[in-house]
């Protein structure tokens, strides 16, 4: 083989390389312009939402509080790569079944709200870790909480909660559960450390009140 073969097949090669390079990089899984591999936690937290539904493959943190929202908007469903969800100090009472279709969430806070009870499209994010409902009018821990089976911390603080079911117990990494400001039996705490022993539980001293199931 002359020089001359072997510095065409060289090039040949480097040209081959750079373009099975660039093939790679199409066949590869796309992702949401914008984002790298850096913690979602860290990422940019949008409060504009006008200008985030201009690029919702970008928006991974969306801060909704403050919105005057009695029913979450629509136009929320275009954010498929969200990671984080805040809508504290709205006026929202109840939540549609389209919520179910955030399947990279992780962290959802809904504060400060008019909820009365944990729908069952939030029972669907499979990647939940963090589900904050304070200071809602929520009555109840539904019987499939257990579908959350990455829940980490469950805040539930200021609610009428007098329903504390079994399966909380099947929350195999949750660390957390605060139930501030619910009344509370004496009997309804000791109930709620038997499942959960070992996390951290956070009651007001409980009343001196007899609840029906």
């Amino acid at each position: 083989m002359t020089r001359v073969d072997l510095k065409m097949n060289r090039l040949l090669l480097r040209t081959l390389g750079i373009a099975f390079g660039v093939l790679l990089c199409c066949l590869s899984p796309m992702k949401g312009a914008g984002q790298s591999n850096i913690p979602w936690d860290t990422a940019k937290v949008w409060t504009d939402y006008e200008a985030a539904l201009q690029r919702p493959e970008r928006v991974w943190r969306l801060d909704l509080s403050k919105q005057k929202w009695k029913a979450v908007d629509i136009r929320l469903r275009r954010f498929r790569q969200l990671r984080e969800i805040v809508l504290d100090k709205n006026k929202i009472d109840s939540l549609p079944p389209w919520m179910a279709e955030f399947e990279h969430l992780e962290r959802l806070s809904i504060r400060s709200n008019k909820l009365t009870q944990i729908s069952e499209s939030l029972l669907r994010l499979s990647n939940l870790r963090e589900l904050d409902l304070s200071d809602n009018e929520i009555e109840g821990i539904p019987e499939d909480i257990d579908a959350l089976t990455k829940l980490e911390r469950l805040l539930l603080w200021s609610n009428v909660i007098g329903h504390f079911p079994p399966s909380l117990s099947q929350l195999e990494f949750l660390k957390e559960l605060d139930l501030l400001n619910n009344e509370m039996s004496v009997d309804e705490q000791i109930w709620v450390r038997e499942l959960l022993p070992g996390r951290r539980l956070s009651f007001s001293p409980p009343c001196q009140c007899q609840f029906d199931d």
